[in-house]
């Protein structure tokens, strides 16, 4: 994969204007994929952004309408959409990677396995409050290990691919500190279940 590909994949300048088409007008089967794409992640959102998505998008209501029924002001209402479009943006351009996968090719490279461990939880999370948590350590220790180990990353051959992952979650954490990832373990058993 190029990697200039990769990083284009990771802009969130764009809005979320494809889902905003006439009501009126027969949906394409590339607006479909997408619109099944957006509600795939709806369930990451913070409860209230997912309400609001839900609303706004899908069923088409008004900002001022939904501000009154969830008794905040508009500019808010505003304000949770754009933060939501951006999240959906940056969730639906993140690459799905195997934990298998990721273990090993950052197990190769990082030889402490709470680096490792880190790293998947980082991916998988995207939130290093959480990870800081599961594993029981400070996030101030889960975020300096974190850059830490994309800087080692960087200065290998063939982690152009895992470098531009972890960096695009690095640099958009202000974005993702509300999202829900679920575990692998949830993932896969809703999928058996």
């Amino acid at each position: 994969m190029d990697p200039t590909e990769l990083e284009g994949r990771f802009s969130n300048e764009d809005s979320m204007a494809f889902l905003e088409a006439s009501v009126h007008e027969e949906p394409s089967d590339e607006s479909i994929e997408m619109l099944d794409r957006v509600k795939s992640v709806l369930d990451m959102l913070p409860p209230r952004e997912a309400d609001f998505v839900e609303l706004y998008y899908f069923r088409h209501l008004k900002q001022t309408d939904i501000a009154e029924i969830f008794g905040v002001s508009q500019p808010t209402v505003c304000y949770r959409l754009q933060r939501a479009a951006s999240r959906i943006q940056f969730l639906l351009a993140l690459p799905p990677l195997e934990t298998g996968e990721l273990a090993g090719a950052v197990g190769g490279l990082l030889k402490d396995p709470l680096d490792v461990s880190i790293m998947i939880g980082m991916y998988t999370t995207t939130c290093q409050s959480e990870v800081a948590k599961q594993l029981g350590v400070s996030q101030g220790l889960v975020r300096h290990r974190f850059i830490r180990s994309i800087g080692r990353m960087e200065k290998l051959p063939d982690m152009e691919k895992y470098v531009l992952i972890f960096t695009a979650i690095s640099e958009n954490l202000n974005i993702l500190r509300e999202v829900q990832r679920p575990s692998w373990r949830s993932k896969i058993t809703h999928a058996v279940g």
